[in-house]
């Protein structure tokens, strides 16, 4: 008896689902239109200008794109028994910095440890890339960045704006910052973001 061979069942096939690809989603700063600022000469520039915050300044004023660039103010919320001690309180410092290394190429700024023992405060002035916003990168991607108060500065159109980001980048350790207070804070550490 010869045996019949049956047709082999082939499984039917599945029309394959479109792969859907998703679009990244863009970091506020890259949507923006292009800036003729380079902030990585800038940087070089200011870092060794041996009059930071006078032509230093200055200079800054007249090269900035306005329109693509803004200063701002960050100052730290201390919680609990933070800021009573220098050494911790630097931690808290070199922590946010580390953390926002990722921006390098749309900040720059001076972040540092103001004031006495048991009362120190964290402030930053920074450059960053928007005329009206702070970057993603610290906004959202950044974990302390939502303990931190943060002002909008106009240097060319308000005196006090002006002296700030001129003290702030030219302070030496053991300076007086006074742009802060009548009687000011001492700057006890001082680090670049560049």
């Amino acid at each position: 008896m010869i045996e019949e061979k049956k047709p082999e069942k082939k499984p039917a096939q599945v029309a394959a689902k479109p792969k859907v690809v998703e679009e990244k989603k863009k970091d506020n700063v890259e949507s923006l239109p292009p800036t003729n600022f380079v902030v990585y000469d800038y940087k070089t520039f200011l870092i060794n200008h041996e009059d930071k915050g006078g032509k230093g300044i200055d200079e800054t004023y007249k090269m900035l794109d306005w329109e693509g660039w803004s200063y701002w103010f960050f100052h730290y919320e201390k919680f609990g028994q933070e800021g009573q001690v220098l050494f911790s309180t630097n931690n808290l410092v070199t922590g946010f910095l580390s953390r926002a290394e990722h921006t390098t190429k749309y900040t720059f700024g001076r972040h540092g440890v103001f004031g006495e023992e048991p009362n120190l405060e964290v402030m930053g002035v920074w450059l960053c890339r928007g005329p009206k916003e702070i970057p993603d990168g610290l906004v959202k991607e950044h974990p302390q960045f939502e303990y931190y108060k943060t002002r909008q500065l106009d240097p060319r159109n308000n005196e006090k704006d002006d002296k700030m980001v001129r003290e702030f980048f030219s302070l030496k350790e053991d300076d007086m910052f006074t742009s802060i207070g009548e009687s000011g804070l001492k700057a006890q550490t001082l680090r670049w973001h560049k």
